[in-house]
Parts: structure tokens; sequence; C-alpha cells
């Protein structure tokens, strides 16, 4: 009964042209992986340079707001605060 399952062309098919259609079938993957890693490392470039510009972005936000003239200026806040308010309450 297995016999009667059978393709003719499959038994006519000789062993190299499967070999040929083998190789093709894998420089296609190989092709596909390719492109594949490609797309995988720039999408980790970009991932990177996004980083990196938030890494940036921080310390220049970090730098001006605790500049030397932003901390006199947030010092004599301070102290015209301390000023203006009453020492304690008046009884």
């Amino acid at each position: 009964m297995s016999g009667a399952n059978r393709n003719p062309e499959s038994e006519k098919m000789d062993p190299a042209k499967i070999e040929k259609l083998l190789e093709i079938e894998l420089m296609q993957k190989r092709a596909s992986w390719q492109q594949a890693k490609a797309r995988r490392g720039s999408f980790r470039a970009l991932s990177f340079f996004f980083l990196f510009i938030v890494i940036v972005a921080a310390v220049v936000g970090f730098y001006l707001f605790f500049s030397p003239d932003r901390m006199s200026e947030l010092k004599s806040n301070a102290t015209e605060q301390e000023n203006e308010s009453p020492a304690g309450p008046k009884r």
C-alpha cells in the first residue's frame, strides 16, 4: 500500500537536482538572515544614539539647574524670604 502513495516524479528526481534545490533554499535563507541581521544592527545603533541623546540632555539640564549663577539666585531668594517673613509670631 505504501507503494501506491508514491509520486512518480519523486522517484525520477536525481540526487544532484535535490542537492541543487537544497542549496538554493539555503542561499535564500542566508539572504533573509543577513537582512534581519542588518535591520537588527541599525535598530541597535538607533537605540544607542537615543540613549546618548537622553544622557546628554540630562547632563545639560543638570548643569543648567545647578549652575553657579542659578545656585546664587536660589540662595539670594531664600535669604530674601527669610528677611521678609517675621521672625516669630507676636503676642
